[in-house]
């Protein structure tokens, strides 16, 4: 079996239809040039309550609605959970209120999906430890079929597994996140879907004044690896998404909310001096003694 693959030219890449699945938050679309991207490893980090499992549960809803991509078909989604986080009822609301908010924002009516179809369009996946994860990354090649028509992978999270190893060292932890990250490049690039990974924050001192600040966990290699890295956090009791990482976008942050609907815009009301928006997140730095 050959390895090579076949190369296109930089013109054919830019003509390229780059398809995108919407954060249903105008305000998160825009900072991210359209939303999450297909085709690539968007990673995902931020610390408890900041938001991830709601984001990847709107994707969830967004990819099948077509008024939630910017391709040219609408697609289903594969769940993989290792923590426990989906919610199958939040998912039920999310898709309940899809239809209503995007009638309302766009004054267009559209041919609709069921609520149980949309339910059904996602795979669920449980996985217990990293054994299970790269078996189920086997399995879940042999089902990306055309009639599926897979447009979104989420893995909530990467972090929970590796760093349950507890019989390895550093090397084993970062062997198998190489392993699997590779493995969830590769069905991006040959599926044209998007990847979202979960990651986790972890505390690291290494600050002028030695304080605490939070970073991605995972190390730098897999930080090299996905392509846009945005973070969530909580300023000024609003949350708040962060660019951390991109080839293609400036480092950027901005606000939204959830709602028991599911990612929405914040109110202009409650949005601080536009000149305050890309300043350090509260997480970002802060004492030892505030951990």
């Amino acid at each position: 079996m050959s390895l090579t693959r076949k190369s296109r030219t930089a013109m054919d890449i830019f003509k390229s239809n780059i398809g995108y699945i919407s954060t249903y938050s105008k305000k998160f679309d825009e900072m991210l040039d359209g939303g999450i991207r297909m085709g690539v490893i968007t990673e995902l980090c931020g610390n408890p309550g900041s938001g991830k499992s709601n984001l990847c549960t709107q994707l969830c809803v967004s990819v099948q609605m077509k008024f939630g991509v910017t391709s040219d078909t609408t697609g289903t989604a594969i769940y993989i959970d290792t923590e426990g986080s989906f919610v199958p009822i939040r998912l039920q609301n999310m898709a309940m209120d899809a239809e209503n908010h995007y009638r309302n924002e766009n004054k267009n009516p559209l041919n609709t999906i069921s609520i149980e179809q949309i339910l059904k369009n996602v795979t669920y996946f449980r996985c217990m430890n990293v054994s299970e994860l790269i078996a189920c990354l086997h399995q879940i090649k042999q089902i990306m079929t055309p009639e599926r028509n897979v447009k979104l992978i989420i893995l909530d999270s990467l972090a929970h597994p590796i760093r349950s190893i507890i019989d390895g060292d550093h090397l084993t932890r970062h062997k198998y996140t190489v392993r699997i990250v590779t493995m969830l490049q590769k069905l991006a690039l040959d599926y044209n879907c998007a990847v979202v990974v979960v990651n986790h924050m972890i505390a690291k001192v290494g600050s002028p004044k030695n304080e605490a600040y939070c970073a991605p966990a995972l190390g730098d290699a897999f930080g090299h690896m996905s392509q846009l890295r945005i973070q969530l956090s909580w300023k000024m009791n609003k949350r708040e998404v962060r660019v951390l990482k991109s080839p293609h976008l400036p480092e950027l942050s901005t606000f939204f909310r959830i709602t028991d609907e599911g990612i929405r815009d914040i109110d202009e009301t409650e949005l601080m001096d536009h000149d305050d928006l890309n300043g350090a997140s509260q997480e970002n730095i802060h004492s030892i003694s505030n951990m």
